[in-house]
């Protein structure tokens, strides 16, 4: 079995259940010949994420419709298979150690066999997918498009000192909220639901993917890596900018700006200079910015549920926002 990660703490028996039918559905597409494309996708998929995108999906399709649950499970389990395909790439991409507290794939099974595994995963998620309706296909596909263009975008601002707030929106909407949008509009889509709620569910995602990775940013600043699964400071050691950061730079004057600077943009950088460079970040008022930052996403897409009808689901997606909020720092 698949193991689930904390987000079960948060959901009603029904999406439980209907988690483990993804799983299995998830399982019937790792099978390979040879064995060692599944065995890469199982290798990360078994580590327990916290599978937030395919329950969004399930509670989504509950919460606006009355349809069979079996319509959603298959177009679940890809959207899984798609997010696990990304991350194997963007790990890759940064040379990253660890993920969920494990090696990840490209260094457990090397950057080659990590990479076609990557591509299988996409290729399996799409053959699911091709089984839908135009519509589905297409958000999926404009949602993966999103994905790769925020990647690059931030392979293009790695070591850019002078992003702005802004462009770092634009990338983690496309990077991170585009696919968790994606999951609430196919689930409202398939459940049959009439186009406002299909909206509503649309922008109540979006807004808590923005809150999702700003709140992941700023735990890369003042997580616990127990916790996390990660080492505090990634995105630090990678160039990477985000809210915490920019926001940083922004109040920062005279040496301190500078010595920031010169850690954000230098290849290599000891466990000394990455503890200075949270330092840093930490004797501003970043981290208050970035939290007051993910909350007015979390109030937007309170405000976007509150247009469906009263359910469990509906109740169950909004404790996922807490859920998200309230991770702990």
């Amino acid at each position: 079995m698949i193991t689930a990660g904390n987000i079960d703490d948060y959901l009603i028996e029904d999406i439980i259940h209907d988690l483990l039918l993804v799983d299995e559905e998830i399982l019937t597409h790792l099978q390979s010949e040879p064995p060692l494309l599944g065995e890469i996708g199982y290798y990360l998929i078994s580590a327990g994420g916290k599978r937030v995108r395919p329950a969004l999906t399930l509670l989504s399709f509950r919460a606006a419709g009355t349809q069979p649950i079996e319509v959603v499970v298959p177009i679940a389990a890809a959207i899984e298979l798609i997010h696990t395909a990304s991350l194997i790439h963007d790990d890759i991409n940064d040379g990253t150690d660890l993920r969920r507290g494990i090696l990840t794939a490209n260094r457990k099974f090397g950057n080659s066999s990590a990479l076609v595994a990557g591509d299988y995963l996409f290729v399996k998620a799409f053959r699911i997918g091709g089984k839908y309706d135009w519509e589905i296909v297409r958000i999926i596909a404009d949602a993966c498009a999103l994905l790769a263009e925020g990647e690059i975008q931030q392979d293009l601002n790695q070591y850019n000192t002078d992003l702005s707030i802004n462009e770092y929106l634009d990338t983690i909407h496309k990077k991170t909220a585009s696919l968790i949008s994606a999951c609430s509009q196919v689930g409202a889509v398939l459940s049959g639901a009439s186009s406002e709620i299909v909206e509503a569910l649309t922008k109540f995602a979006f807004n808590i993917g923005m809150a999702f990775q700003i709140t992941d940013d700023m735990l890369d600043v003042k997580g616990v890596e127990a916790d996390t699964g990660k080492p505090t400071g990634n995105d630090i050691r990678d160039g990477q900018l985000s809210v915490v950061s920019i926001k940083a730079l922004e109040q920062l004057k005279g040496d301190t700006k500078d010595e920031l600077q010169t850690i954000i943009r230098k290849k290599e950088n000891s466990d000394d200079e990455i503890k200075r460079a949270i330092d840093l970040i930490m004797s501003t008022d970043s981290m208050t910015f970035a939290d007051t930052m993910a909350n007015e996403y979390a109030d937007k897409a309170r405000d976007e549920l509150h247009k469906l009808d009263e359910s469990d689901y509906r109740d169950n997606l909004e404790l996922i926002i807490e859920m998200i909020i309230q991770r702990s720092f």
